[in-house]
């Protein structure tokens, strides 16, 4: 004991041995307060080997082991090494885990065979608990490495022996298990506690630089996954243009086989030959250059080569750089020319959102446009839509190309008569750069191009100058458009949708229009009634509006009066759809009560009745006077003009012996409206 306390003093100042770990504690005071745990737990000092009731199942172990690599392969690979210096020596060493449970053990067979007679073999639990004081379990509670020799062990028969072990904790300070190494004590010097931390040191390191590379997989791993989900062709390049790491997108696009896109794959980048960039393109840029000076650019098309065949890709090049500013590379995006125009048209907000559920409304007029409509839809003939201002002629146009069978290809609109002359041919057509003064660097897609295997809806088609007139003849004709300033065609296939306000019949005989542009545009025609000539569809449009508004506005009880349903019956609408939408939200907005009057919807109408009006010209609809109770109310107040209603539909009803219809007719409202009024003031419908 003396000597050994002697070792640790004359050891003081390094980290190897156990005096440089104890601080308030005394190494006398660890064992005394040890050995003290070992009396309360109530272990046999004479006892010779570890209790039988402490041993796992074979299955056990293996879990074990399982859980604790790689941990386990470690620290074995490590204890073997150790070995092949003491062989012979006579040592044996011990791993356990966490728990204190014994994996796994090698030495010298004599004393291996003292191992084996004391249990301390694989599966077998050395803990304070278990067997005292000993140096597996005094490491798990102190937590630090130690050396105890003799009659610092708990039980007798280890008192020959010495043992040396330390914890082994991972990077983040995890406790995986301990390393016990176990020596008669007379040949044990302190050094041996030092050559045990040393192994558990190089563990630590080991399993360091095992988790560095785990997670440097994962993070590989996620990238690629990350690659493969977008939609676009993914490649990395280093600073010398060679394929580092290329998705499957990019392979195909490319042309690339798989054998070709894992050779450049990350995991191998040296075991086969690298394919370089330049190979793959046909540009005058330097692919090395420009990557070394860190340069990148923006949706450029790219000229690739698949076998004898040529191809243009959209491409974006962005510089990989180093924290030291090191160039590393770059990242390429590759995307098909009609991607990019798919994305243009979705950011423009080109898409068509109605179908023909969307157009409201039963009068005979409406169906019979519809009819037309639903036919044209089936085919792939051009569409001339003809209707005032405001009918709803776009809503017909995406109608048509929801139901066609390009529905899932774009939908473009371009209005002919909002855009100035000497802009229509570029927006329609496209340009390069440098076509013009301002020109957009690397050009611009026209609305043709845009509109490729979609639709092309052509709105006012009426306003169209003669000369564009003869270049849209022209390309629908052809089936090719030419950019500004560029002599390339470029081939298109699209269906177009055409739509005036204009009699293009007057127009042609005025010279205004061409006639043979007509004809091409005019295959199916489809005229779309007025408003006013719809019937009760404006009743219907007025009620649907006033759904779909009110909500919005915080408004959702707001209902209309007789009245109002009567101007919306008598206006002309000059603006059609649009108008009546308009005048909607005006009245949802202004009225502060919870019934819109005639005032609030802004129209010019004619015999505009209140209540009160209606009541008194009831006799004109076969009705008898109107009630006492109702004559003598103040019409001034809006609570008074409600009773009178309710007053009047409770006579209507029982007059009419509840026939829906007539009420409504004879007070000039929807049936819905009426069910809305029966069940606003409870009145039976029987």
């Amino acid at each position: 004991m003396q000597n050994i306390r002697s070792q640790h003093t004359t050891a003081q100042g390094s980290e190897l041995f156990v005096s440089t770990q104890f601080k308030a504690r005394s190494h006398v005071q660890i064992i005394e307060e040890s050995h003290a745990r070992s009396r309360t737990a109530g272990i046999d000092p004479n006892q010779t080997s570890a209790p039988e009731k402490y041993k796992i199942s074979p299955e056990m172990l293996r879990q074990r082991i399982k859980d604790s690599q790689p941990f386990y392969d470690l620290v074995t690979t490590q204890m073997s090494t150790l070995y092949r210096i003491l062989q012979g020596s006579g040592f044996c060493m011990a791993v356990a885990d966490a728990d204190g449970y014994v994996l796994h053990t090698l030495g010298d067979a004599h004393l291996l065979s003292h191992y084996k007679k004391g249990n301390c073999m694989p599966g077998y639990l050395w803990t304070e608990e278990a067997v005292g004081t000993c140096g597996i379990g005094l490491v798990l509670i102190e937590g630090i490495p130690i050396q105890i020799s003799g009659k610092e062990m708990f039980c007798k028969r280890a008192h020959h022996i010495t043992n040396s072990a330390t914890p082994v904790h991972d990077n983040n300070g995890k406790l995986l298990g301990v390393i016990a190494l176990s020596g008669l004590a007379s040949a044990v010097h302190i050094h041996t506690l030092g050559m045990v931390i040393l192994t558990a040191k190089a563990i630590r390191s080991q399993i360091g630089e095992i988790e560095k590379a785990r997670e440097i997989a994962i993070r590989n791993t996620y990238m690629t996954a990350l690659m493969e989900s977008d939609q676009r062709g993914i490649i990395t390049l280093n600073g010398d243009g060679d394929i580092v790491q290329i998705n499957k997108k990019a392979t195909a696009l490319l042309g690339l086989d798989q054998s070709n896109a894992s050779s450049a794959s990350l995991h191998s980048p040296d075991s086969q030959e690298s394919l370089n960039i330049s190979a793959l393109t046909r540009t005058r840029m330097n692919w090395k250059q420009t990557l070394r000076a860190k340069q990148g650019f923006t949706e450029r098309e790219v000229t690739f080569i698949r076998g004898d065949s040529r191809f243009q890709l959209v491409c974006t090049l962005d510089p990989i750089t180093m924290p030291d500013g090191e160039s590393a590379g770059g990242m390429l995006l590759v995307v098909e020319h009609d991607r990019i125009l798919q994305l243009a048209n979705e950011m423009a907000g080109s898409q068509a959102r109605f179908t023909f559920n969307s157009i409201i409304g039963s009068s005979s007029s409406l169906e019979e446009a519809k009819k037309v409509a639903n036919a044209a839809a089936r085919g792939d003939a051009a569409v001339l839509l003809h209707g005032e201002t405001g009918t709803g002629k776009e809503l017909f146009a995406q109608a048509i190309h929801n139901a066609s069978p390009r529905h899932n290809k774009p939908f473009v609109v371009i209005n002919c008569g909002a855009i100035p002359n000497e802009l229509l041919e570029s927006e329609l057509f496209g340009y390069v750069e440098g076509a013009f003064t301002g020109a957009r660097k690397g050009g611009r897609p026209g609305k043709f191009e845009l509109a490729d295997g979609g639709t092309l809806f052509l709105d006012e088609i009426g306003d169209m100058p003669l000369d564009m007139q003869v270049k849209i003849l022209r390309a629908l004709q052809s089936g090719e458009v030419n950019r500004v300033g560029d002599m390339q065609t470029i081939k298109v296939d699209l269906r177009i949708i055409a739509a005036t306000n204009v009699d293009l019949d007057t127009a042609i005989k005025r010279g205004t229009f061409r006639e043979d542009l007509f004809y091409r545009i005019s295959t199916l025609n489809i005229t779309i009634p007025p408003l006013r000539d719809r019937g009760n569809d404006v009743l219907t449009l007025a009620e649907t509006f006033l759904h779909r508004i009110r909500p919005r506005l915080g408004k959702p009880d707001l209902e209309y009066s007789s009245s109002a349903l009567q101007a919306f019956s008598q206006a002309t609408w000059p603006g059609n759809i649009r108008q009546l939408e308009n005048s909607v939200e005006r009245a949802v907005n202004i009225c502060e009560q919870r019934v819109i009057m005639p005032d609030d919807l802004g129209l010019d109408y004619t015999d505009t009745r209140t209540a009160q009006n209606i009541a008194s010209d009831s006799d004109h609809s076969n009705h008898a006077n109107v009630p006492a109770e109702v004559a003598n109310l103040d019409t001034n107040s809006e609570a008074m003009l409600g009773e009178m209603e309710q007053a009047l539909i409770a006579r209507l009803m029982n007059e009419n012996d509840s026939n829906i219809s007539k009420v409504a007719r004879s007070l000039g409202v929807s049936r819905p409206t009426l069910y809305r009024k029966l069940k606003k003031y409870d009145l039976s419908q029987n």
